[in-house]
C-alpha cells in the first residue's frame, strides 16, 4: 500500500499503548480521519508538535480502506498560531472550532471548502480584536451548517412563510426566524430583541460574501449569548445530537465572571 499525504489540522488525540497516540484530524483531501502515531507521545519524538491541537500540518500515512484507522509515517508543520496559543480565551475560540466539526461532521466525508473554512477561521481568531472573536465564530457556524447542508432560513417565517411580519423569535426545529405571531403561538423561542435577527442575517450574508468585517452592530452581552445561543441550539437540532463544547461552556464561564465583576464594580461605585 503506497502512503498518501494531506494538509490536516488536528482536531483531538487520545493516549495509545505506551508509547503511541490516537490522532482524530481532518484532512482537506481525505476529511475525517483517525490516525494511529506510533511513537507519538515520546517527548522530541519525530512527529514532534505537528500532532498538537491548532496546527496545520502535512501529514502522510497509509489511508485504510472503511472507517479503520490509518498508520500514520510523517508529519510536519505547515502554520503556527502562536497568539492564539497563548491567548487562553483565543485558544478557547480556536478549540470551539475543532470541537463543532469533531461533534458534527462524519469520518471520510470529505470537503474541502471546510478544510479552508476551518484555516481561515483559525487565521481570524489569531489576529481579530478580541470584541470581534464572537462574529469569527458564528461565521464559522454558519458555513459549518451550509457544509452540511442545513443552512438556516433567515428571509421569511419558516413557520407561515410571512415575509411581512416581524421576525421576532427562532425556531430551531423547524430550522429558521418566525414571525411574532408564530413566536407568540409556540413556535420557536422569542429572541431578546428583534435586531437579533437582523443580526443573523448580517452574518449570514458574510458568509455568502467572503467578508469578515463583523456585523458592525453593537450588541449587549445578553444579545450576543442570545445569537450564541441560538445558533448552538440550531446546530445541536440538525445535527440530530447534544453538542458538549468544553471551550464554549468556558467562554460562557468567563463570561459570567466578567458580568459578575462589572456588578460588582457597579455596585461598589
Amino acid at each position: 500500500m503506497a502512503p498518501v499525504e494531506s494538509r490536516a489540522i488536528v482536531l483531538r488525540s487520545y493516549k495509545l499503548g505506551e508509547t503511541s497516540k490516537l490522532v482524530v484530524c481532518y484532512t482537506r483531501e481525505y476529511g475525517k480521519l483517525r490516525l494511529v502515531a506510533k511513537g507519538g507521545r515520546k517527548g522530541g519524538g519525530r512527529f514532534g508538535a505537528a500532532l498538537e491541537p491548532l496546527m496545520v500540518s502535512r501529514v502522510v500515512f497509509y489511508l485504510k480502506e472503511g472507517r479503520g484507522l490509518s498508520l500514520l509515517s510523517g508529519a510536519e508543520i505547515e502554520r503556527e498560531f502562536p497568539s492564539m496559543r497563548r491567548d487562553v480565551v483565543r485558544m478557547a475560540y480556536g478549540s470551539a472550532v475543532l470541537e463543532l466539526v469533531d461533534r458534527l461532521v462524519h469520518e471520510r466525508e470529505c470537503d474541502r471548502g471546510l478544510f479552508d473554512c476551518m484555516e481561515r477561521s483559525l487565521a481570524e481568531v489569531e489576529q481579530a480584536d478580541e470584541e470581534q472573536l464572537d462574529d469569527v465564530l458564528w461565521r464559522f457556524e454558519l458555513n459549518l451548517a451550509a457544509a452540511l447542508g442545513y443552512s438556516p432560513e433567515l428571509s421569511v417565517c419558516v413557520q407561515c412563510g410571512s415575509a411581512d411580519g416581524r421576525l421576532a423569535g427562532f425556531s430551531s426545529t423547524l430550522g429558521g426566524l418566525v414571525c411574532a405571531r408564530c413566536a407568540a403561538s409556540g413556535s420557536g423561542v422569542a429572541l431578546t430583541t428583534v435586531s437579533i435577527a437582523e443580526v443573523l442575517r448580517l452574518i449570514a450574508a458574510d458568509v455568502r460574501s467572503g467578508s469578515t468585517s463583523g456585523v458592525g452592530v453593537r450588541l449587549t452581552r445578553a444579545e450576543r449569548d442570545d445569537v450564541t445561543r441560538v445558533l448552538h441550539e440550531f446546530l445541536e437540532e440538525q445535527g440530530g445530537h447534544r453538542l458538549r463544547i468544553k471551550s464554549m461552556d468556558f467562554l460562557a464561564q468567563i463570561r459570567r465572571l466578567d458580568g459578575a465583576g462589572t456588578k460588582t464594580g457597579q455596585d461598589n461605585g
